[in-house]
């Protein structure tokens, strides 16, 4: 399977000759957690499920926020500090977080949809 970059329509950052804008930060919680809310809705069925782990993604994203440590072991460091290993709220924090990759991921590809 080939991935090609759509075409840009006129009055997006690309077409003016500008770079696309970097995806929002951690530390700008609502913005991160706004789109990842509306799109899980369209992922993910159980509406109790849905509020878990948006509960659990919001936390991350404000311990992320002061975090000062290496991003690339955040997660792991978040996972280790909430002390859950091996049970089920272990299980569910790394769903949410997945979830939450997957969402990130998807941007990463095509970060102009909403535009």
């Amino acid at each position: 399977m080939i991935v090609r970059h759509a075409p840009t329509r006129p009055g997006h950052a690309e077409a003016a000759g500008r770079p696309a804008p970097p995806p929002p930060a951690p530390t700008d919680v609502p913005a991160v957690l706004g789109p990842f809310v509306a799109w899980l809705a369209s992922r993910e069925p159980h509406e109790a499920l849905r509020r878990r782990q948006v509960r659990v993604v919001e936390r991350f994203l404000r311990w992320a926020a002061a975090d000062r440590g290496d991003p690339r072991t955040r997660r792991n460091r978040f996972e280790a500090e909430l002390g859950v290993a091996g049970t089920a709220e272990a299980q569910a924090v790394a769903a949410a977080l997945d979830r939450l990759a997957e969402h990130r991921r998807i941007l990463a590809i095509a970060p102009d949809l909403d535009d």
